[in-house]
């Protein structure tokens, strides 16, 4: 780096920054998701919980359903 200037340096800095907050803003997005899918997940299985105790079959088919594409949602985060 002793070979750049002041005006270099500073733009080096700068990009390096701009990058550390494009990771984090990345990160915090994933855990958002996370945490959106976790409480969707929650919120279904209570659904399906209820449909098998009020024998509700084409709810129960629905809610499963739903499931089975928010692991796929999942299974593609990782």
């Amino acid at each position: 780096m002793r070979h750049l200037n002041n005006e270099q340096k500073n733009e080096l800095a700068i990009t390096s920054a701009n990058n550390d907050v494009s990771m984090y803003e990345k990160e915090a997005e994933m855990v958002l998701l996370k945490s959106q899918i976790s409480f969707q997940q929650t919120q279904l299985m209570k659904n399906i919980d209820n449909t098998l105790l009020n024998r509700n079959k084409d709810l129960f088919m629905e809610l499963t359903q739903q499931y089975k594409e928010l692991l796929a949602q999942i299974n593609n985060l990782d």
